[in-house]
């Protein structure tokens, strides 16, 4: 059993044709994914459901995704930016965020989400009072099944 099958993934991505690609490749991990296009769409969706993990894309529209990052970083929820441009695609203020590099590819994808889960790769895209609020804690050996992420606050 695959450290993502179980898991509820908010995916952000306003291009039907990519969105429906990569909502393929995370329900072939095993994960349960919720879409949204649109940039109201997606806060709506973090301020009234619960996720494991979070794939955005940086530009949707006219629009950038980083609102949804804000909530997701004050709820603990480790994300991921997905575009093209690759850390250069984004603000300075997110430049430490994990980016998936597009077009989508199920193996890429599969690792960087992986490594969230496990804390091997960095959560937050702001290095501020915010992001140092949550600290990642690996659970103690294999997990059984999909356990809830683990962040806590930092004491």
């Amino acid at each position: 059993m695959s450290l993502l099958e179980g898991r509820r993934v908010l995916l952000v991505e306003d291009e039907s044709l990519v969105a429906m690609l990569a909502e393929d490749m995370l329900l072939d991990l095993g994960c349960e994914v919720v879409v949204a296009m649109r940039l109201d769409k997606a806060v709506d969706h973090v301020r009234t459901g619960k996720f494991d993990l979070a794939v955005l894309d940086v530009n949707l529209g006219d629009a950038r995704s980083y609102p949804v990052a804000d909530l997701l970083l004050e709820r603990c929820t480790p994300f991921l930016f997905a575009t093209g441009y690759g850390t250069q695609g984004l603000e300075e203020a997110y430049r430490s965020a994990p980016v998936l590099q597009k077009p989508y590819q199920a193996a890429p994808l599969a690792h960087l989400l992986t490594q969230l889960l496990t804390c091997e790769a960095p959560m937050w895209g702001r290095a501020d009072e915010k992001a140092a609020a949550c600290a990642c804690h690996r659970p103690k050996g294999e997990p059984s099944g999909p356990e809830p992420f683990q962040a806590d606050p930092v004491r």
